[in-house]
């Protein structure tokens, strides 16, 4: 088995499986209630011929996120689940520690990277199930709530990008049960992304099929 898939068997799939999240292959996938998904996967990096490098992300996908960017194939029922590392509205890394980094002494977007080595395996698989089960799960389930991942969005504390812009995502997370009125006001302020971009009747649509308006 190769050293990164025997660091997931051993050190994060039973962390993550305590937590409730399903695993396929490097993949961690939790879906609530609301039918939001937190996905957790691994990006390996050629880069090093001493080590396994990789990253370790995780995204939050609110379902009606991901029915609008797949709208045109929707009631097909082909769209698949979304991807670990693939779109979302908020984006976030697990970041190692400076003995499971690949580089430690970075300040940009490298050191997300961590380094499986021959020495380290131990303490890189000790870490990352640690980084995960104080503070990437915990982030996970808090943005599952739409109410907390809208106020993550407008108030940030924690260490994740928003991928959509505010007034949009504000939509997408109130769309299913906020006034109509309300989301009508919301809408107002869209701009368009081009030329066909049929955001707002996608929306309005969508809350036709809750009754009529209030």
């Amino acid at each position: 088995m190769r050293p990164l898939d025997l660091l997931v068997r051993e050190h994060v799939a039973p962390v993550m499986r305590a937590a409730s999240f399903k695993r396929s292959g490097r993949t961690f996938r939790f879906v609530a209630d609301s039918g939001d998904q937190a996905v957790l996967g691994f990006a390996r990096h050629y880069v090093d011929p001493d080590a396994a490098v990789f990253d370790v992300g995780y995204r939050i996908v609110p379902a009606p996120y991901w029915e609008w960017i797949n709208r045109q194939h929707w009631t097909s029922g082909q769209v698949g689940a979304p991807l670990a590392l693939g779109p979302a509205v908020v984006a976030g890394d697990v970041i190692p520690p400076p003995r499971a980094a690949h580089l430690p002494d970075s300040k940009a977007r490298l050191r997300s990277r961590w380094a499986l080595r021959e020495e380290n395996q131990r303490i890189c698989g000790e870490a990352l199930a640690r980084a995960l089960r104080d503070e990437a799960i915990p982030q996970m389930v808090h943005l599952l709530d739409r109410t907390n991942l809208l106020q993550e969005c407008r108030h940030p504390t924690m260490p994740v990008v928003r991928l959509v812009p505010l007034t949009g995502l504000e939509i997408l997370l109130r769309v299913d049960d906020a006034p109509h009125r309300e989301i009508e006001a919301l809408l107002a302020d869209v701009q368009p992304a081009g030329p066909g971009d049929d955001f707002v009747a996608w929306v309005r649509r969508r809350l036709a099929t809750r009754g009529c308006a209030e």
